[in-house]
Order: C-alpha cells, then sequence, then structure tokens
C-alpha cells in the first residue's frame, strides 16, 4: 500500500487522540502540544469552513471584548492569536531565538481543550476519549490552582 487517501478530518482526530494518549502518560510533553496544535489548526479552518467561529477565534474574540471593557479601545486580534499560538509555534518554528520559556503542561492542555472544542462543533456525539481527558485535565486544573494557592485536596 504505497498511496492513501486522507481525510483532513481524520488525520486531525488521530493527531488529536495521539495527544491526548502522550499527555495523560505524562510523557513526550512537546510531542503533544505539536500534535495538539496540529489537529487545532486543522480542524479549527474545517470549522471556518462550515462559516461557525473556531475555538481560537472564539478566545481570540473574548480576549479583544475584555481588551476593550478594560482599556476603552480595541484590542488587536492578531496580537491575541499570535499569544494563543506562541508556544505551539514556538516548539515547531525557529521563531524567537534558541530558549523557550514555557508552561508546557498548560500549553498542552489549552491546545488539546481547543482541539477537542473544533471537533465537537463539527461531530458533536459523546466520544469517550474527550471525556477521560475532561476528568484528567480538571483534576490537573485543581491540583495546578491548589498550588498556587497554597492548599491541598
Amino acid at each position: 500500500m504505497w498511496h492513501q487517501t486522507l481525510k483532513k478530518f481524520d488525520i486531525a482526530e488521530q493527531q488529536l487522540l495521539h495527544a491526548i494518549d502522550l499527555f495523560c502518560s505524562g510523557e513526550r510533553i512537546i510531542s503533544a502540544i505539536t500534535l495538539a496544535g496540529a489537529a487545532e489548526e486543522i480542524l479549527g479552518m474545517l470549522v471556518a469552513r462550515t462559516g461557525q467561529t473556531n475555538s481560537l477565534g472564539s478566545e481570540v474574540r473574548d480576549h479583544c471584548e475584555l481588551f476593550e471593557a478594560f482599556f476603552g479601545r480595541a484590542g488587536d486580534p492578531k496580537t491575541f492569536r499570535d499569544l494563543e499560538n506562541k508556544a505551539r509555534n514556538e516548539l515547531k518554528h525557529l521563531s524567537a531565538g534558541n530558549n523557550v520559556e514555557i508552561d508546557l503542561e498548560q500549553e498542552a492542555v489549552s491546545l488539546i481543550e481547543r482541539a477537542i472544542n473544533n471537533f465537537k462543533i463539527l461531530r458533536p456525539e459523546s466520544n469517550s476519549a474527550f471525556l477521560a481527558f475532561d476528568d484528567y485535565a480538571a483534576a490537573w486544573w485543581r491540583n495546578r490552582t491548589n498550588q498556587f494557592n497554597g492548599t491541598t485536596d
């Protein structure tokens, strides 16, 4: 089997499922981010083709609205889009230089969540891998919040 015809949705689904597996196993977080970022980008473009707002678009819109409410002037959507994609782009391109300072786990959770949100727009039925990730991510966020607040469960 030399050549295959692959649907972009199926490619993104496989990338997303592998990203979830890698993240939840605690291994290869950088690869999880790269795979989730690729899936999020493909799925986001597929969502946009349906005329709906993808996950990144929603986040950028929310940031712009908050910026305007706080500062009284419009925020630049490109600036917020670049900030949302900074980790993903830094891990796959030689963007800013040799060193990258990011919270790998937080970036993985955020990108996987964005990809899942896009996936659900296109295919809203329940998915056991996404439900398991939601539980894992909720526990991760709770633990992170408790560490920040100096409390324990």
